[in-house]
């Protein structure tokens, strides 16, 4: 009963490395793009004369249809779901440690992840990975916004970017991380 059941197993482990070394002749026919089509295409050479701080205020003053029509989706939800609208259309966070305001290439933004420590292992955020956003260009021009607020007991973060000449958002979020408690034992001391 083993003997049919191994040699099957056997034959079809060979007849797969057979096929994965030959390679398969319908991947074979097919012809790789050297051109990828993005959604946001690149436009580092285009001169967009808005500095990331006038964005930034007409971000707040909603001065661009694009954000009017965010904001009044917005409106729409419950009042459990509007909680969210400083991430929707990007605000600075109050009692921010640290805000940025970037005008960069897509590309860059990697560049400025920030690495949190929460008490056990080291964090990344916004932990940004280009790879994952297959829609933009590396070479397009984007605004940055980042502001989070890392103390001893919790980490706040939010961030967004947006496209620099449609004014749309790429991506944003925001996150929160309580940190670990170094004074807490398992055991009690005793004098």
């Amino acid at each position: 009963m083993k003997k049919p059941f191994l040699i099957r197993l056997s034959m079809f482990i060979f007849s797969f490395s057979l096929s994965m070394l030959l390679g398969n002749p319908v991947y074979l026919l097919t012809k790789a793009s050297d051109k990828i089509e993005y959604l946001y295409p690149a436009n580092k050479e285009k001169v967009f004369d808005e500095t990331v701080d006038e964005f930034y205020e007409a971000l707040r003053d909603l001065k661009y249809p694009v954000h009017q029509e965010l904001y009044k989706r917005y409106k729409l939800r419950s009042k459990e779901q509007q909680r969210h609208l400083d991430t929707i259309l990007f605000k600075e966070m109050p009692d921010a440690s640290v805000n940025i305001r970037e005008k960069l290439l897509f590309k860059e933004v990697e560049k400025l992840n920030y690495i949190t420590f929460d008490g056990n292992i080291l964090r990344p955020y916004p932990d940004i990975d280009i790879n994952y956003h297959q829609t933009v260009s590396p070479d397009r021009q984007v605004y940055f916004f980042y502001s989070f607020k890392d103390t001893e007991k919790e980490f706040r973060g939010r961030y967004a970017i947006y496209d620099a000449e449609t004014k749309e958002t790429v991506a944003g979020g925001n996150t929160y991380m309580p940190k670990l408690n170094h004074t807490r034992n398992t055991y009690d001391k005793e004098g």
